[in-house]
C-alpha cells in the first residue's frame, strides 16, 4: 500500500489520502473474505478502494461486487491488484471497471481528464533521489537511446515502480521527454534533452554517490578506481597517497570486505580507501575506472586549487561538459 501511495502521490495528487474503511459491519461476509476496504480520497473524489486478497473473480462476479459496494456507499470503486495479465487488464478497460496495479499502471475512468493531472515538480527539492540519479546519469551517457520504463528497471536493476518515479522527476524537470511508440504503439519512450543542457539543469540536482569511507588491506576482486587516485590517473594532479577504489553499498555482503578502524595503521600502511557508494559504481564506470561525473560529485566538495584544475581537465571535451 505505501508503494501505491507514494506513486499516486508523486503523480497523481499530491494530498491523495488512503484509510482503512469505517464501517465494515454493513459489508457482507463474502466480499469482506474477497477484499481490504479503504476510502480512497483523490483528486476531490472519494472513492472505496478494494485490494484484492483472494482469487481473481469473474468479470461478471466483479460488476456484481461493484453493485453491491455503491449501493452500500454511493462512492465509484477501485479495485487494486498486485499484478495483472494483459487478458484481465484489457477486460476490466473494456468494461470502465477502475483499478490500479502495484507496478503503477492505472484506470480511472471516473475522474475523467483529471487523470491526465500530476503533481509539478518542485524547485525546492535541493538533490535527486538516488534511482533519479542513476537514470540522469544513463541518459547522460548514453545520449541518443529511446527507452520506456520497462527497459530502464532492467538495464538499472530497479523495479518498475522506482523507474517510474525517476522517470517522472526527470520529466518534470525538463531534462527528458517522451514520444508514444515501441512494439505495442501505446508504451512512453523517453528520451534526453540535447547537450549541454542535459548537463547544465541537471548538475543543480545531482548529489555526491559517497555513502561512507572505509579503510581495508585487500582489495575485493569487482571493484573500480575512484577518488583522487582516479583523477590522478586522469589528469596531471599528483598521485593520491594510497589506492581508492569505489564499491556499491548493495555489494558490501557479497564482498565480506573486513574494514581497518586504527587509523595509525591506516597512515602506516597507506591502506585501500573504499567509497561505500548508493548505487554500483560499475553501472557506468569505463576500464576499470568510475565515471567521470560520479567521480566529480564525489571530489566537487573538495576545496584544493589542484584538485579543482584537475577535475576541469577531466570533464573538459566532454560533449555534455557545460563549465
Amino acid at each position: 500500500m505505501k508503494m501505491l501511495v507514494d506513486y499516486l502521490k508523486s503523480n497523481i495528487d499530491d494530498d491523495l489520502m488512503i484509510a482503512p474503511w469505517q464501517n465494515q459491519v454493513a459489508l457482507p461476509m463474502y466480499l469482506k473474505e474477497n477484499y481490504v476496504f479503504y476510502n480512497m480520497f483523490i483528486l476531490g473524489r472519494s472513492c472505496v478502494l478494494l485490494e484484492v486478497i483472494a482469487d481473481m473473480s469473474s468479470i461478471e462476479q466483479i460488476q456484481k461486487h461493484i453493485k453491491v459496494v455503491e449501493n452500500l456507499t454511493d462512492f465509484p470503486v477501485v479495485f487494486m491488484f498486485k499484478t495483472l495479465t494483459r487478458y484481465r487488464r484489457k477486460s476490466l478497460i473494456a468494461n470502465r471497471i477502475a483499478f490500479v496495479i502495484e507496478d503503477g499502471q492505472m484506470y480511472l475512468p471516473f475522474l475523467g481528464v483529471d487523470l491526465k493531472k500530476t503533481s509539478e515538480y518542485k524547485n525546492e527539492v535541493k538533490s535527486f533521489t538516488t534511482p533519479t540519479q542513476m537514470v540522469y546519469l544513463y541518459f547522460l551517457y548514453h545520449e541518443d537511446v529511446q527507452l520506456n520504463t520497462t527497459e530502464i528497471a532492467e538495464k538499472l536493476d530497479i523495479n518498475l515502480m522506482t523507474a517510474s518515479r525517476a522517470l517522472n522527476d526527470l520529466y518534470h524537470a525538463n531534462l527528458i521527454d517522451f514520444e508514444v511508440g515501441g512494439r505495442t504503439k501505446r508504451s512512453k519512450m523517453y528520451k534526453r534533452i540535447k547537450d549541454p543542457d542535459y548537463f547544465r539543469r541537471g548538475s543543480e540536482y545531482l548529489k555526491s554517490p559517497i555513502r561512507s569511507i572505509f579503510y581495508i588491506e585487500d582489495k575485493p576482486q569487482m571493484s573500480y578506481v575512484a577518488g583522487l587516485d582516479a583523477l590522478a590517473r586522469l589528469s596531471r594532479i599528483n598521485p593520491s597517497q594510497h589506492p581508492v577504489i569505489a564499491v556499491g553499498k548493495d555489494q558490501l555482503e557479497e564482498y565480506k570486505m573486513k574494514f581497518v578502524k586504527n587509523m595509525d595503521l591506516v597512515k602506516d600502511k597507506k591502506l585501500i580507501e573504499v567509497e561505500i557508494w548508493d548505487y554500483s559504481p560499475g553501472l557506468f564506470s569505463i576500464q576499470g575506472f568510475v565515471d567521470k561525473l560520479s567521480l566529480y560529485l564525489s571530489l566537487k566538495e573538495n576545496k584544493d586549487e589542484r584538485v579543482e584544475q584537475a577535475l576541469e581537465e577531466v570533464l573538459q571535451g566532454e560533449s555534455w561538459y557545460m563549465d
